[in-house]
């Protein structure tokens, strides 16, 4: 997985609130429709969001947990293998997002 940030941290957070429109999320972070294009053709192919039809997408489990852990995305492959442990644990009902993992403190 390769990350494009601060753009990607800003699509996926767009995403956590719900689905939404590639269009819509590109005005909401301030970048080029074009671009935001890219982003989720390349972070579908990863398995962080998901198109539904029509250029709308979600986040899945894997986006929600490479969200949850982008401050440490510079470990590489150890990321990757700590994303791939926390999506296990995660289920998306959009448009909550609920961690089964998560500490309810």
């Amino acid at each position: 997985m390769r990350l494009q940030l601060p753009t990607d941290r800003w699509i996926l957070e767009e995403l956590q609130e719900g689905r939404n429109l590639g269009a819509n999320i590109a005005v909401e972070v301030d970048r080029h429709k074009k671009t935001i294009t890219r982003r989720l053709n390349q972070m579908e192919e990863d398995s962080l969001v998901h198109s539904v039809g029509n250029g709308v997408y979600e986040i899945t489990p894997k986006g929600v947990a490479t969200l949850r852990l982008i401050d440490q995305y510079e470990r590489g492959e150890e990321f990757e293998k700590l994303v791939e442990e926390r999506a296990e644990l995660i289920e998306v009902h959009p448009p909550a997002i609920v961690d089964e993992g998560a500490d309810e403190s």
